[in-house]
């Protein structure tokens, strides 16, 4: 693993032109490898989508897997770059668009502490771009999750708590860390789009299909009074073999979300991720066994890779 980490840190570093041509190939030899070994992810993957895009021929599915599975390494592959590079050449690759919309509602008289900010980063393969493009402007928190390879885990945290003067919490530490600091004033950045379980969960629509979704998004803005903000970091092609990613701030939803009822809160969360996936369903995670976790006598769409 270590020297995995090592060639690939070490590719980072060379020029933009170099590391381009580089993962180009990687990442379309990588994923034609992945997509011809790996049964299981490719099986979630094409499953997800017949789901979610049940108007769709199979043509479209399978290209639109690919590309995404192509991206996905790319987007990997980039955060060699990413975690090294100087904060001047970050800020040249990753643009930020919106920002505005942030400092609006951020806002307050001068030596008071801003306003609580919860921005939404739905699962687009760019998005720790856009967290770590953001930490070079404003001091935030997020929440991440303790991967099983510390050699991987060292590098994650590391790479994400480089740039400016970020707060990385723990899923473990739970919630009371992350309320204290948004109402200290600092925007979390928050991944609202995972299924891990029922805990703490309400079973909402995502593209038509009943999913388990988290309900932390509405409950942190009653606790905090917080406005919320979805910002994805979309990819772009430049050229034939570069690329640039931007953050794209939103305009805050409505100063009176959430409302009372979880269920219908979280049922708007989701409508606006499928939103923001139209046109750019390539960049979304869809590896992810999203509608894994079933109401009571619900069958399990992923067959035998049900678990």
């Amino acid at each position: 693993m270590k020297v995995l980490v090592g060639a690939w840190m070490w590719l980072g570093r060379r020029p933009a032109w170099l590391f381009n041509a580089v993962a180009v190939t990687l990442s379309l030899l990588l994923a034609a490898l992945v997509w011809t070994f790996g049964v299981e992810r490719r099986f979630v993957l094409l499953k997800n989508l017949e789901l979610c895009f049940p108007h769709k021929d199979r043509l479209w599915r399978w290209s639109t897997g690919f590309a995404h599975m192509v991206l996905y390494i790319r987007t990997f592959l980039d955060r060699a770059w990413l975690w090294q590079l100087p904060p001047e050449q970050i800020r040249r690759r990753i643009a930020v668009t919106g920002i505005d919309n942030l400092e609006s509602v951020r806002s307050v008289g001068e030596g008071q502490t801003p306003k609580p900010v919860i921005l939404l980063a739905p699962h687009f393969l760019g998005l720790d771009a856009g967290w770590s493009r953001l930490c070079l402007d404003i001091d935030m928190v997020t929440m991440y999750s303790n991967q099983k390879n510390p050699v991987l885990n060292d590098l994650l945290r590391n790479g994400r708590a480089r740039l400016g003067n970020p707060v990385l919490l723990s899923r473990q530490e739970g919630v009371r860390g992350i309320v204290r600091q948004l109402k200290a004033g600092r925007p979390l950045y928050y991944l609202p789009d995972m299924d891990f379980g029922e805990r703490d969960a309400v079973f909402v629509p995502f593209f038509g299909i009943t999913a388990a979704t988290v309900t932390a998004v509405a409950r942190l803005a009653r606790m905090t009074g917080a406005r919320v903000i979805f910002c994805p970091t979309r990819w772009e092609r430049v050229g034939l073999l570069g690329g640039r990613y931007t953050v794209q701030i939103q305009p805050a939803l409505q100063a009176d979300y959430p409302p009372d009822d979880d269920a219908v809160a979280t049922t708007r969360i989701n409508h606006e991720i499928e939103m923001l996936i139209d046109g750019f369903e390539a960049q979304y995670l869809w590896t992810h066994k999203r509608f894994k976790t079933r109401p009571p006598g619900d069958a399990g769409f992923y067959g035998r890779h049900h678990h």
